[in-house]
């Protein structure tokens, strides 16, 4: 076995070993000590590369990170500068199952670090990230269309935020997750639906009128 093999299997035995214990035990109570016994590597082995757990975890993270802003730096060297809604649409579907289908290769640790036992700023980090390309994308189309807030900006901003990061939770924490092409078309369905469209009702019907039908039914 090589020197870069034999690193390689190092690296997958400690990840292997990392993403179980934060399962088991959560992040904040594990230690290298437990790290090294798990991965079944000496702790001498394991400070050749890594400093300590704090390290580890902020390699993963900036792996993470790094990978999707180059993806998302190629995206936006394709993207034209005045875009329709349509064009828009189609770009946001790019980044978004760009992003998706890489958080499904790395399925475990994502689910790990995301986690209830996992790092609680993970999810800070990623709800920016999302941000950033909101911000990019509304910020191409504004010229080109009437723009009216009928909420706040940075309110309807946090909500389209918040609820793609619970669809990302919710997908992560299914047994058999659904592919990353149909996630992300659901993720984007959800953007152009009203509340009521996706709770099922029929929107050239009045609503009041829905609630009759269905308390009539119920009778």
């Amino acid at each position: 076995m090589s020197v870069h093999q034999k690193i390689a299997t190092t690296e997958r035995k400690i990840k292997a070993a990392f993403i179980y214990l934060v399962n088991e035990k959560g992040l904040s109570h594990i230690t290298v000590k437990d790290i090294t016994e798990a991965a079944n590597i000496n702790r001498s082995t394991f400070y050749k590369h890594f400093i300590d757990k704090p390290h580890l975890v902020d390699h993963y993270e900036k792996q993470f990170f790094e990978h999707v802003n180059k993806m998302l730096k190629v995206e936006n060297t394709n993207q034209i500068c005045e875009q329709s809604i349509e064009e828009m649409q189609l770009q946001l579907y790019s980044k978004i199952n760009k992003i998706i289908e890489y958080i499904y290769d790395e399925l475990e640790l994502a689910k790990a670090l995301i986690g209830p036992n996992g790092d609680p700023y993970f999810e800070e980090k990623i709800k920016e990230l999302l941000r950033n390309i909101l911000n990019s994308d509304i910020e191409l189309i504004k010229g080109n269309i009437n723009v009216k807030n009928y909420i706040p900006e940075d309110y309807a901003h946090e909500v389209v935020i918040s609820e793609l990061i619970s669809v990302i939770k919710l997908w992560l924490t299914k047994a058999n997750p659904e592919p990353p092409q149909k996630i992300s078309e659901i993720i984007i369905k959800t953007r152009y639906l009203s509340p009521h469209e996706l709770l099922g009702f029929d929107n050239s019907i009045p609503f009041e009128d829905q609630l009759a039908t269905a308390d009539h039914e119920n009778e």
